[in-house]
């Protein structure tokens, strides 16, 4: 626990006393720090929490971890000693994991008197402290040269792949090989091999980096760390344009490299180097994508204290790491004003930047539910990508914005051209050979399928890009496909399968601190328990969903929480006061987004049914029809009366022709005896002259009212129906 920050220490004890209270669990935390100075963590006279000192490892455990370690490389010289040597010697270092490992090394190369009596002459020069002293016994064997060569590697945190460490330390492949031979056998380095990298990871002892740190002189300190800091910035640009085209290798080497990266793109902002805000740009993309959202908001919030003239590249940066982390925290009104002000200062000529400044500026109108505007970004930027020239950068940058515009369409209800969207990011995406943007365009098209009741395809897309997220390591991308799948199965009525999906996605979102991608998640667990009538659990999770929504300014997410508690509640007499004022709570916010992504016509029908309930007739007529309205007006209802398409153009052409009316009649008798009733009375009325919409639909659910609809405008312009034929056709 004390390798965390003061801050973060705080927060996450805080959490922790949560988490031990959940059920029979119990909480077992290690510090070498006895007093986490918490007003929940008190070290005596509280039985909630005790601090236990702990020694360390049992005799036996200890023998059979030194069996263990000596069936290791490099071969022993010395046969493995006696247990009651071998427990002398350990009650030196007081049986410490990490002291027995190097201690291992050496017994295999040392007789174990001589060990114990060096080993104790170090504890003495090091005050009393075994571990340091374990470590420099293992460093004794080292001749002077090499002593002085290995300090350089105290600039690593944690270790570094084996060809920048050469690059930064400026070691002699000569040198390098006894070091690395020497460090090995002593235990000091572990090597890692990662498939088709080159080079192996040197994974460090935990004590080795601070000890050899503090050995060099501050000049020495300072002349590597400034190779230390140019050479990642310099990996940070390979990792960065590399990923999208090998992003498994990348990203494994990124997740070892991190804690370099961190040190090193820290180092060049604290020294002011003119590279410092494109270098923190390059890690900020690796944050993202493994979640590591303190880090990811630290760097940001020191990238904005840059200062850059405006319509630099360098102001550009910075301010796109700012509008991004607001977009990343769902800020998206204030990241819309960041981006905005961004384009606001970049050149009217077309640009790269300009494109995808247009582009962050969509997904920020996207995510708030106008998708309409949205689009309109979407298309500026494509006209503008279109003329620059077609490199690789720009035709990438054209994938994303024909993905994002595939998004908005969905949301629109127009669901050919967001398939057309598809296909031209597929294309540029396979023409790249971009693996993850594959992935991401393989599950629009699940979510295709799934708009369009094609469940297995949707299941099957899904899971594919699900899989690769996973071995992308991409818990936030993850956690977005596990909510997709708790759809599929939602839909498909597999209840457990979808609260487990659902919960999967809700869990790692939690973990990340993105409580509002949580709150769809606990949403949808709501819908769950609602469908399997555990009322009361379900207003549960929809209280936790809209408070989430809230708490992070997601005014869409609220507004499809509220509506549903709405519903909930309306089915309780004594509770529709509330449910009527969730319902206008929800309607407020809808009535500013995009009418077709929020689907407004649902919070209409819902106001109605609580109005009707409540005695008012009058109001409750006027939110059908609006709902019938918005209803008709979204794109995606002409896609659902597709399968309607014969019945409609025959009841238009049945009003002024008897024989087809007499044939249409039989038709109608047999959806009457499948007890479509209301429907086929309200067609009769068409039939008879009856052109009032209110009348006719009072009796009817959405869905027919939207049946009625497309025959009233069939009537009243035959062209609509033409329109209609050749959908279905």
């Amino acid at each position: 626990m004390e390798t965390l920050q003061p801050q973060a220490l705080q927060e996450l004890l805080t959490v922790a006393k949560q988490w031990s209270e959940v059920g029979q669990c119990r909480l077992l935390l290690t510090s070498r720090t006895p007093n986490f100075h918490h007003s929940d963590y008190a070290i005596e006279g509280s039985l909630k929490h005790r601090s236990l000192p702990l020694s360390g490892l049992g005799q036996e455990d200890a023998f059979a971890y030194i069996q263990s370690l000596w069936k290791l490389p490099p071969s022993p010289v010395y046969k493995l000693p006696e247990r009651k040597e071998l427990w002398r010697l350990f009650r030196l270092v007081d049986y410490h994991p990490l002291s027995l490992g190097l201690l291992a090394r050496q017994l295999k190369i040392r007789p174990v008197a001589e060990l114990g009596e060096r080993l104790a002459a170090l504890i003495a020069e090091t005050s009393d402290n075994p571990l340091l002293a374990s470590l420099n016994l293992s460093l004794e064997r080292l001749d002077d040269e090499a002593r002085e060569l290995l300090s350089k590697l105290g600039v690593f945190r944690g270790g570094a792949f084996e060809l920048p460490l050469l690059e930064i330390t400026e070691f002699s492949e000569s040198h390098w090989q006894q070091l690395r031979s020497s460090l090995e056998n002593t235990g000091l380095i572990q090597l890692e091999n990662l498939p088709s990298v080159r080079y192996p990871f040197l994974k460090f002892h935990p004590t080795l980096a601070p000890v050899l740190w503090s050995r060099l002189s501050p000049e020495a300190q300072g002349e590597i760390f400034a190779r230390h800091r140019l050479q990642y910035y310099q990996i940070s640009e390979y990792l960065y344009f590399k990923d999208d085209k090998n992003p498994f290798e990348i990203r494994a080497i990124a997740q070892r490299e991190m804690p370099n990266l961190l040190y090193a793109v820290h180092g060049a902002l604290d020294l002011g180097e003119s590279w410092a805000v494109e270098f923190a740009h390059n890690v900020n993309k690796f944050l993202n994508f493994f979640g590591l959202n303190r880090d990811r908001v630290t760097l940001t919030q020191r990238v904005e204290q840059v200062q850059g003239k405006v319509g630099s590249h360098t102001w550009y940066l910075a301010q796109t790491n700012v509008g991004e982390q607001l977009r990343n925290a769902k800020r998206y009104q204030e990241a819309a004003q960041v981006f905005g002000q961004i384009l606001a200062g970049l050149s009217e000529e077309p640009s790269y930047e300009r494109c995808a400044v247009l582009n962050q500026l969509g997904q920020c109108l996207g995510f708030q539910g106008q998708a309409a505007q949205a689009a309109t970004y979407y298309r500026q930027a494509l006209a503008v990508a279109a003329q620059l020239e077609q490199s690789d950068d720009v035709k990438r940058q054209m994938g994303t914005l024909q993905t994002d515009l595939a998004n908005v369409l969905m949301d629109m209800g127009d669901y050919d051209q967001a398939r057309k969207a598809c296909e031209a990011s597929l294309a540029i995406n396979k023409e790249l050979y971009e693996f993850r943007g594959v992935a991401v365009v393989n599950g629009q098209l699940g979510t295709l399928a799934l708009l369009q009741n094609s469940l297995p395809e949707a299941e099957h897309r899904y899971r594919q890009s699900l899989t690769i997220f996973q071995q992308l390591n991409e818990p936030v991308v993850e956690a977005v496909f596990w909510l997709k799948l708790g759809t599929v199965y939602a839909k498909a009525k597999q209840w457990e399968a979808a609260e487990h999906a659902y919960r999967e996605s809700a869990r790692i979102n939690e973990s990340q601190g993105n409580l509002g991608d949580a709150a769809t998640s606990w949403h949808q667990l709501a819908i769950v328990n609602l469908y399997t009538a555990k009322l009361e659990d379900a207003e549960a999770w929809y209280r936790k969903a809209i408070a989430g929504a809230k708490s992070v300014g997601d005014r869409f997410q609220a507004s499809m929480s509220l509506n549903n508690l709405a519903s909930l509640l309306q089915n309780q007499t004594y509770r529709l006061p509330e449910a009527q004022q969730l319902a206008e709570e929800a309607l407020a916010i809808l009535q500013t987004l995009d009418p077709a992504a929020a689907e407004i016509w649902r919070n209409y029908e819902l106001l109605a049914l609580i109005t009707d309930k409540l005695g008012n007739t009058t109001q409750a007529k006027a939110y059908r029809r609006r709902s019938r309205q918005a209803k008709a007006a979204f794109t995606g209802t002409r896609y659902e009366l597709r399968q309607y398409g014969p019945l409609i153009p025959a009841v238009v052409v049945a009003v002024d022709d008897v024989e087809v009316r007499q044939q249409l009649e039989a038709e109608l008798e047999e959806m009457v005896k499948k007890g479509w009733d209301n429907f086929v009375a309200a067609i009769r009325l068409v039939l008879d002259g009856e052109r009032d919409e209110d009348v006719l639909c009072e009796s009817l659910d959405l869905d027919n009212s939207m049946i009625i609809n497309a025959i009233l405008r069939g009537i009243a312009d035959p062209n609509t129906l033409n329109e209609l034929l050749e959908e279905q056709g």
